[in-house]
């Protein structure tokens, strides 16, 4: 059989021979696998370049929320250098281009920027809150030019991939095909040409492949079976390719996986650690080991090197909670212990973890973080100070001191107001101020006018009656602004003690005043009063008959000195001289007194007769009558019972006559109101001598006392007098006088109807006495 021929006078085998099988194949199938790798590479740039994209976004707003939430604390606190120092840490992150924080206002804090601005950002803003106000503000723009340099690194090596893919193809693929389709089609080709020829003598064993075997034996047979192998060999090719297509997916996302873990591990300021429950063995990071002071290489990944670093009190606790999450009794494992560092001192670390369990509820693998707390531990901690310094201050202050917010309710409350008004901090926090103290029920309108005017307000010498006795307060309103809530603090005073003492002053500046007036009368009246003595102590000497120059005058006269005396006395004139010199001896007693008083300014410690000086107090008592009011000591009858035994009395006198004079009046004034009686008016004085005291014992049978009243007697302020006769402050300074300067005692007994015996103690030996 000879070849077919075409129009142009070629055969077949002479076309077929311009053309390689095995490069037409070769070629095709590089073709074919460029444009399958060209389109899975396409496919996964952009996966790449979108996760990519996604990280940068999700970092961004990672480093923005964890910097708002640690700089929270240190700008509540205005603590510039931890702020600094925060911002110079985040702005040291590649990501990070420009970084800006400010604070409520406006004002910048702190500010970085690296280089120019790149073409591609992101922006991030976010406020600065402390327990839901809001304290600042911070921003950062994220640069994307490390993403863009990640993906020309990616086009570039998967562009070298290809071309040397492509290379290796086309050079295996040539020789492959040379060596197992060319050489094997060439023999086939040799015997279909033989059997084209009709020479089927052609040995087929000669053919190594027993598929070319059976082409030749039966070529119907095979062109049939071809195109169902064919559409075999595609159904196969198929999956294998959709195999091939998960695979690679697969790997791809377990690169991306491992690439976004070791992103995370790189990038995040916490350490990370994995342990292996099973095999129990355990990783920690770069950053685990540098918050504990140490490089990588210096920690072996050893359980024990964690376990020895713990604090030695912290251990167990830290050991509890995590066999109690293991054991599924704790919802999760969150602990905060400290580690010691390499320089040996200890930072705070808080400990978070995840576990995961098998089938059967083992424990397999628990992995976490831990995060270096030291700066928030230590800034709690000052805090904690400054409130502990805070609540000493105002608890060393002997002010009252009440915290009210705007409702009006106590929201602070010292010792000195649970000392003042026996009430404990814990039971009237909360409660409304005008609760808690009753006789200030005018205070909230005063706090709300301090509160709305955003002013101190002070209330000076601000009287506050109460049951029985009115005292004095000065009141300090000051106006708080607390977390946009608005109160107030209040300052009380109780300045009663400084009024009385104000009073004291008063009454001895006034008593000071009278005794320079008695002073200057004194003198005054000492001259006529000499005067007037002299002169009639001058006319009894003349009209004495036993004076022979008055004998010898009289009988010069033409009388006799015995007709003088006898008109005289008839005409009463001797009673009248007498009456004279009894006045004017009465009356230079009230100037001696008047002098005596005048000097009580004077007066110092000395040792004194005490029955004298009650005498003399009593004297002093009895010159004082009061028409007005009714009553004269010249209508009093005065029992004196004093003991013999009694020794001179180390005191001030003036002092002591103060008081005696004091109560004398009282008693006075006292039997003045008892009604019409039988009995006179009496007022007794006692001394006896008790021990190392002398006690004094001044009785009245007056109208007596209520108990309400006994017991109040010697309050300051307190009279039971009309407006205008007494201050209610005799007996509070008489008091005051005897038990604070003497250091002796000050007691009452009355009854009503029975009298009222006031009884003064003193003791005899007073080691600042001047002798």
């Amino acid at each position: 059989m000879s070849n077919t021929t075409t129009s142009k006078g070629l055969s077949v085998p002479d076309i077929i021979k311009g053309r390689s099988l095995s490069r037409d194949l070769t070629v095709s199938l590089v073709v074919m696998v460029l444009v399958v790798v060209a389109a899975l590479f396409s496919f996964v740039y952009v996966q790449i370049s979108r996760d990519m994209l996604h990280e940068v976004d999700r970092k961004a707003d990672e480093y923005i929320t964890r910097l708002a939430d640690i700089l929270s604390i240190p700008m509540w606190n205005f603590d510039a250098r931890t702020m600094d120092q925060i911002g110079s840490v985040f702005a040291q992150y590649e990501l990070i281009n420009e970084l800006h924080i400010e604070d409520a206002q406006g004002n910048t804090l702190f500010r970085v920027r690296k280089g120019a601005d790149p073409d591609a950002t992101v922006f991030r803003d976010r406020a600065v809150r402390f327990e839901s106000e809001t304290i600042g503000r911070v921003s950062m723009v994220v640069t994307l030019q490390d993403y863009r340099r990640s993906l020309e690194r990616l086009l570039k090596a998967s562009a070298l991939i290809m071309g040397s893919v492509l290379v290796v193809l086309l050079a295996s693929t040539g020789v492959l095909l040379r060596v197992f389709l060319r050489r094997p089609l060439e023999a086939l080709q040799s015997g279909m040409d033989q059997i084209a020829r009709g020479d089927f003598a052609y040995d087929m064993r000669t053919i190594a492949h027993a598929e070319l075997a059976q082409i030749a034996e039966n070529f119907t047979r095979m062109c049939n079976q071809v195109e169902q192998r064919e559409n075999e060999l595609h159904a196969i090719n198929t999956q294998l390719q959709g195999e091939i297509q998960n695979r690679r997916q697969t790997e791809r996302a377990l690169r991306a996986s491992e690439e976004r873990y070791a992103l995370v591990v790189g990038g995040t300021s916490d350490g990370i650690w994995d342990w292996d429950l099973v095999a129990n063995t355990v990783y920690f990071s770069p950053r685990w080991k540098s918050i504990i002071g140490y490089d990588d290489h210096e920690v072996p990944n050893r359980l024990d090197e964690w376990k020895t670093r713990v604090h030695p009190d912290d251990l167990d606790t830290v050991l509890h909670a995590h066999d109690d999450y293991l054991a599924r009794r704790l919802p999760e494992f969150q602990v905060e212990y400290r580690m010691r560092h390499k320089d040996d001192s200890y930072r705070w670390i808080l400990g978070r973890g995840a576990a995961l369990w098998d089938a059967n509820g083992v424990p397999v693998r628990m992995a976490g973080a831990h995060t270096d707390i030291t700066t928030r531990k230590e800034v709690e901690q000052e805090l904690r100070e400054a409130k502990n310094n805070l609540d000493n201050i105002l608890n060393a202050m002997p002010s009252l001191i009440v915290g009210v917010d705007q409702s009006g309710s106590i929201a602070l409350w010292n010792r000195t107001a649970e000392r003042i008004t026996g009430q404990s901090r814990d039971a009237v926090l909360g409660r409304p101020v005008v609760d808690a103290l009753p006789d200030f029920g005018f205070l909230m309108d005063e706090i709300r006018r301090s509160i709305a005017e955003g002013g101190t307000i002070s209330l000076d010498k601000t009287p506050v009656p109460g049951p029985g006795v009115t005292r004095y307060f000065d009141i300090v309103i000051y106006p708080v602004v607390s977390r946009g809530s608005f109160g107030a603090v209040v300052r009380l005073d109780d300045i009663t003690g400084r009024i009385r003492i104000e009073e004291m002053m008063v009454q001895t500046e006034k008593m000071l005043s009278v005794g320079g007036l008695a002073a200057g009368m004194a003198h005054e009246i000492n001259n006529p009063l000499g005067g007037i003595l002299q002169g009639a102590q001058n006319i009894q000497r003349r009209l004495d008959p036993d004076f022979a120059p008055n004998v010898v005058a009289a009988e010069e006269s033409g009388c006799s000195m015995d007709a003088i005396r006898a008109y005289l006395d008839r005409r009463g004139i001797l009673r009248f001289l007498d009456g004279i010199r009894e006045s004017g001896n009465r009356a230079a007693n009230i100037v001696s007194n008047m002098l005596e008083f005048s000097r009580r300014s004077e007066s110092r410690w000395q040792r004194v007769s005490l029955p004298y000086l009650v005498d003399r107090t009593l004297e002093l008592a009895a010159n004082d009558y009061d028409l007005k009011k009714k009553y004269d000591f010249r209508h009093i009858d005065i029992v004196r019972d004093f003991a013999a035994d009694l020794p001179d009395l180390p005191c001030m006198p003036t002092e002591i006559e103060q008081v005696l004079l004091n109560l004398f009046k009282n008693a006075a004034q006292a039997m003045h109101l008892r009604g019409e009686r039988s009995d006179p008016p009496r007022i007794s004085v006692a001394l006896r001598r008790e021990g190392g005291m002398v006690r004094i014992d001044v009785a009245d049978n007056g109208p007596g006392m209520e108990e309400d009243v006994r017991r109040r007697v010697f309050e300051p302020f307190f009279t039971t007098k009309s407006v205008g006769e007494g201050t209610g402050l005799g007996l509070s300074v008489s008091y005051f006088i005897i038990t604070t300067n003497h250091g002796g005692t000050f007691t009452v007994d009355s009854e009503p109807g029975r009298g009222t015996v006031f009884t003064l103690r003193l003791p005899v030996d007073q080691r600042h006495v001047t002798t």
